[in-house]
């Protein structure tokens, strides 16, 4: 049951693109890779390391990336230990034109997005420290930490934050990208939910933003991902939690249509109990033997007000779901009150396989929800009879503008969400595959799939610009995946206003723009507002 589950799920913490470094003016070309290993390696010996240099660290270093996308072997990684390292770490990456990733818990899928070739990768897993204070309800944590990390801590003191819905998930890539979390309806994302950033700019100087100081800088970091510093430490609003209600819950795919029913009437009505979250995920196992189960329904039920008792019967957001709903019973489930440790546990993901994110967004409406699932089936028919991936999963999350107005009562991000008024949809479609052999092949898929769905709701009029960027992929170039999924805009995405917010603290605060020049991982901000070939 748990293998099953993990491989279901493996997209819900949509990791992320990791957190960037600015830096001073440079020259566009950066100095050899082998010269800036050398320069690290002179100031910090013992926390320098390649592949001729402490090579267990660094084939351990190699393995620790989720997907195989991203295990890319960089001339060298460093592991700073605390914010000073970092500043001089940055520095002397920037003095001397060193092209270089960060790595914060190195979950995204994105080649090149937190590590590199021919450059180095600042490796942040040994800054994962977490506190709370209770007077103030703030809990620190260090962008290296992942997020079971942060529940293991707030557990047992009863508090929680908004965070990864995947323990696995670092803090730091899921939160520079925006975050979604079972709290959204409650509390909005992840980095609304920031009261101070302290950020490494590309010199060396260490600064906080907050909304009052550096407020430019602090606005824009949230949703901005790799793009204007280093993230060293956050401060994020904490509250009291206990044990929640939640797990998952696996159906015959006879039940799609009353479950399509159910996921927008959940949406539509979310305000009215903003402690329920909910993903339904759609997947196809092409080899498993039985053809009969390889197509599975999987819902993730999550209930978080605090209780003080046993739940008896599935909680009011959730009727639609419930046993004696026109879905019926599920055929298995982990349904449980537990803690949040244990509920995003569940949630990690297998790694060992190569990994394809796509999204869009549009308007959550029965009819074309509806239709989505037919074109999805249409579409994925004649790639079932043929296994040559591991799974393909179609992932459907709520979206509804009461998650904006948490954000705006927050102080707003730059996602651009706010632009809408209705309730949406995100969509996800995730594939795994084992082998290279296999890469066009996905990417024809992809293109198929998100090309279909584009001209559809396109011209129903449903489709939205934004793009959640922490659930997408994207190869810097041809020497890391010839075949990466890189035609959509996630920061265009955002709208002009919110890409302006961005640009601007770019300029402010790397002057040389050595980010865009240095840092290659990611989306980049020369390339954004442009557009994706499927909106021509």
């Amino acid at each position: 049951m748990k293998s099953f589950i993990q491989r279901a799920v493996v997209v819900l913490g949509c990791g992320a693109v990791q957190l960037g470094g600015a830096a001073a003016a440079v020259d566009a070309a950066a100095s050899s890779a082998a010269k800036c290993c050398d320069i690290l390696e002179k100031s910090f010996p013992q926390k320098t390391y390649s592949s001729t240099d402490q090579q267990n660290l660094y084939q351990k270093f190699v393995a620790s990336y989720f997907s195989v996308n991203d295990r890319l072997t960089p001339s060298c990684a460093i592991s700073p230990a605390n914010t000073n390292d970092v500043a001089e770490i940055t520095g002397l990456l920037s003095k001397n034109s060193c092209q270089f990733a960060v790595k914060s818990g190195g979950h995204g899928i994105l080649t090149g997005s937190s590590n590199i070739v021919k450059g180095v990768t600042v490796d942040l897993r040994g800054m994962r420290n977490v506190s709370l204070n209770k007077q103030t309800k703030t809990a620190t944590v260090q962008p290296g930490a992942k997020w079971i990390d942060v529940y293991s801590y707030m557990d047992g003191l009863g508090y929680a934050v908004p965070g990864g819905r995947a323990g696995d998930v670092g803090v730091g890539g899921l939160t520079s990208g925006g975050g979604n979390s079972f709290f959204a309806a409650r509390y909005g994302f992840a980095c609304d939910n920031v009261k101070r950033f302290e950020v490494v700019l590309g010199n060396g100087t260490v600064v906080q933003a907050t909304n009052r100081t550096n407020a430019d800088l602090f606005t824009a970091l949230k949703g901005s991902q790799n793009n204007l510093g280093i993230i060293t430490e956050l401060d994020f609003v904490a509250f009291e939690q206990s044990d929640l209600w939640g797990g998952t819950a696996i159906y015959d795919k006879k039940t799609v249509p009353a479950q399509i029913k159910a996921f927008y009437e959940f949406t539509k009505n979310l305000k009215n109990d903003p402690y329920g979250s909910l993903i339904f995920v759609w997947s196809h196992f092409p080899k498993i033997p039985k053809e009969s189960d390889r197509l599975v329904i999987l819902n993730l039920y999550e209930y978080t007000a605090n209780l003080t008792g046993p739940v008896t019967t599935y909680p009011s957001p959730f009727k639609g779901f419930a046993p004696d709903s026109p879905i019926g019973p599920p055929i298995t489930n982990t349904l449980r009150i537990a803690n949040l440790s244990s509920l995003t546990a569940e949630l990690n993901s297998p790694a060992e396989l190569s990994n394809l994110y796509a999204t869009l967004t549009f308007a959550n409406n029965l009819t074309v929800l509806n239709e989505v699932v037919r074109i999805l089936n249409k579409e994925l028919d004649y790639y079932k009879k043929d296994p040559f991936y591991e799974y393909a999963s179609i992932l459907l999350q709520p979206l509804p503008r009461l998650f904006t107005e948490r954000s705006i009562e927050r102080g707003g991000n730059v996602l651009g969400l706010d632009r809408y008024q209705d309730d949406n949809v995100l969509f996800l479609l995730d594939m795994a595959w084992n082998g290279t052999q296999y890469d066009a092949r996905i990417r024809s898929l992809a293109d198929k799939v998100i090309g279909d769905l584009t001209t559809y709701l396109s011209e129903v009029k449903a489709l939205k610009d934004f793009q959640y960027i922490n659930c997408m992929k994207r190869s810097v170039n041809a020497v890391y995946n010839k075949h990466a999924f890189e035609d959509q805009d996630p920061l265009g995405g955002y709208g002009p206003a919110a890409l302006a917010k961005i640009k601007a603290a770019s300029k402010k605060y790397d002057a040389g723009q050595v980010f865009q020049k240095l840092v290659p991982g990611g989306y980049k901000l020369a390339g954004a507002g442009s557009g994706n070939k499927y909106n021509h």
